[in-house]
């Protein structure tokens, strides 16, 4: 008789009854504590709280180089992009590699919680940040957000994977990001705390209904041979390539050209007027008059959304959730790799330019979001926004040869990468010459997307299609692979 397949079947007894007594409980328990604390910081009219002010001046008192390159680094791996795409990302692949689909499942819902949960107490409490800061900084201190990424990752990890240097690991890593952020006073140690005590609570309660069939998954897998052992032999279909005639390779790449060459140039252009503070920035205190004049208390509100969705938190996060469900769904992980690595591109090409041109932002008293002190050129909010539409819209319309769908995809682009440029010059972070900027960078990445689409994506690999099923036009795929 052969062994059951169902993961609920097979699920250890400790496993059940954990999802119906202690895990629910603690989980619960840790979001509320992090709740009352979040509120009675708030409450508090004397200043912030003992303990945090004597173990700030602390860390104050024993800064050093080596420290502040620790810091950095930690900051770099607990934020933005890298903890809220790439590090789940990475954890969610292996865990579909060694067919563990509910934990992976489970990885994404409590990622995408915790990153949830930490923006709403953000915005519900508005605590302000310590005074000594030495690194950019986003709206609200409690709870930290580099913090929660951190310990989300770490009990997620702890509980797909019961091992003791698991958890020793994941701790370890949990607490040098609290001293990291507390080191470099972008946050109080009550912050980092109650970031812990949320996090920790989210992923267990997210781990809750899950637990009996990740559980029996965890055992039904350990006698499975991992999906990498027969990934072309089973799973070829994962990785879909197509082959295009000689005609629209032709007209993609010509398209591509053209896109960076303009975005090039368009680029270039600005970057010589902003270096030189002549040309095309003449436009830019006009340009910033007429769209502060827009200012009211109900559009003050929309911008924020928007400035939250295209953030260095949130839109990671819907890179994430739609790469994963575009593969899963579709069963092949071609288009939905080219967006993550095109996003990634982005990422990396804003942060060079904008570090080198190092362009001061308009003044603090016009940001109505919090004041940041990071660099203005490019707006990295417009640059992800505009990768993301284009990219996408690129990726979808280029497999349907819908005329219409090519209008409609492409207005719905244009649409959100301005209301991206909009918010930002509204909320007084950018200047009109850094959002123009960051919208010709993102024809660059496009123009590089479909070049790799084009030539890499076309080469043949064992189980892909062959020359004689090439494809003739752009947006001619065949049904079964429109996905």
């Amino acid at each position: 008789m052969n062994a059951p397949r169902d993961p609920a079947v097979t699920t250890p007894p400790r496993a059940r009854w954990l999802t119906r007594h202690w895990l629910p409980v603690t989980g619960l328990g840790a979001v509320a504590l992090a709740v009352v604390l979040g509120a009675l910081i708030a409450a508090r009219t004397d200043g912030p709280l003992a303990v945090d002010t004597a173990w700030l001046g602390l860390l104050n008192q024993n800064r050093s180089v080596a420290g502040d390159v620790v810091a950095d680094t930690l900051a770099v791996l607990g934020g933005g992009i890298v903890a809220s795409l790439l590090i789940p990302g990475a954890i969610i692949v292996a865990l579909l590699l060694v067919r563990r689909r509910w934990g992976a499942a489970y990885v994404l819902i409590a990622t995408v919680l915790a990153g949830a949960s930490v923006q709403i107490l953000k915005q519900l409490l508005g605590r302000d940040r310590p005074m000594n800061v030495l690194t950019t900084l986003d709206y609200g201190s409690f709870p930290s957000g580099h913090v929660a990424n951190a310990a989300v990752v770490a009990t997620v990890l702890a509980l797909l994977v019961p091992r003791v240097w698991v958890w020793v690991v994941g701790g370890v890593y949990t607490i040098l990001m609290m001293l990291s952020r507390t080191y470099l006073g972008a946050h109080w140690l009550s912050d980092a705390v109650g970031a812990v005590l949320l996090a920790v609570g989210v992923a267990l309660l997210v781990w809750t209904p899950l637990a009996a069939r990740i559980e029996g998954e965890r055992a039904l897998s350990a006698g499975q041979p991992a999906v990498w052992h027969t990934f072309w032999a089973r799973h070829a279909g994962l990785v879909v390539h197509h082959d295009h005639d000689a005609d629209a390779r032709r007209r993609l790449v010509r398209t591509a050209v053209t896109v960076a060459s303009l975005g090039a140039t368009v680029c270039v252009a600005l970057l010589v007027s902003v270096l030189g503070s002549t040309g095309l920035t003449i436009m830019d205190v006009p340009a910033q008059n007429l769209v502060l004049s827009w200012r009211s208390a109900e559009l003050t509100g929309i911008m924020i959304a928007l400035a939250i969705v295209f953030g260095p938190v949130v839109l990671p996060i819907i890179v994430l959730v739609v790469a994963v469900g575009w593969g899963i769904t579709s069963r092949h992980a071609w288009r939905p790799a080219l967006l993550v690595a095109g996003m990634a591109f982005g990422v990396v090409l804003g942060q060079v330019v904008g570090r080198a041109v190092d362009r001061q932002r308009p003044p603090v008293d016009l940001m109505l979001f919090g004041a940041d002190a990071s660099f203005s050129f490019p707006s990295g909010h417009v640059l992800g926004a505009a990768d993301f539409a284009l990219i996408t819209t690129y990726l979808v319309l280029s497999r349907r040869p819908s005329r219409r769908g090519t209008v409609i995809g492409s207005a719905v682009a244009a649409l959100g990468i301005v209301l991206a440029a909009l918010s930002r010059v509204y909320l007084g972070y950018h200047w009109v010459t850094d959002v123009l900027t960051s919208v010709a960078l993102a024809l660059i990445v496009l123009g590089c997307v479909i070049i790799v689409d084009v030539w890499w994506g076309a080469r043949s690999e064992p189980g892909a299609p062959g020359a004689s099923e090439a494809i003739p036009a752009v947006g001619h795929e065949p049904d079964a692979d429109r996905a």
